[in-house]
């Protein structure tokens, strides 16, 4: 799948779920892959990084608390004015959504199951020589 595929895709996410504002596919390591059109690049790479450490922190707490797998479904934060959803996409790639605070948290989490489904098998992301 290549890139203009994959931001279709996020565009059709955003087009179908009433009270989502942005979309983004990024790397565990928090490397943007695509975005939704309106997100700026400089926000998209700022939205990167502030995923792939919400994640990190959801990781770690799911190897403390969890069953010490260290496995995360989805993590969710809610600020003044919008909600964050971060899902795994596929091995070592996450979906990130941004919403307003009006958005259905349901409806949106099934809407980036979907998605996951349809596009997971080509986000695998293999990590880079020197990580873990």
């Amino acid at each position: 799948m290549d890139l203009k595929t994959l931001t279709w895709l996020l565009e059709g996410l955003l087009e179908r779920t009433p009270g989502t504002r942005h979309a983004l596919v990024l790397s565990r390591d928090g490397l943007k892959l695509c975005h939704s059109s309106g997100l700026g690049t400089d926000s998209a790479d700022h939205l990167a990084a502030i995923a792939a450490g919400l994640q990190s922190l959801a990781h770690g707490a799911s190897m403390e608390f969890g069953d010490g797998g260290g496995g995360v479904r989805q993590a969710m934060t809610e600020f003044y004015g919008g909600l964050l959803f971060i899902v795994e996409a596929g091995q070592g790639a996450h979906l990130a959504v941004i919403t307003s605070d009006e958005a259905d948290a349901g409806l949106v989490g099934h809407n980036m199951s979907e998605l996951v489904e349809q596009m997971s098998e080509y986000l695998t992301t293999p990590t880079r020589a020197g990580t873990a």
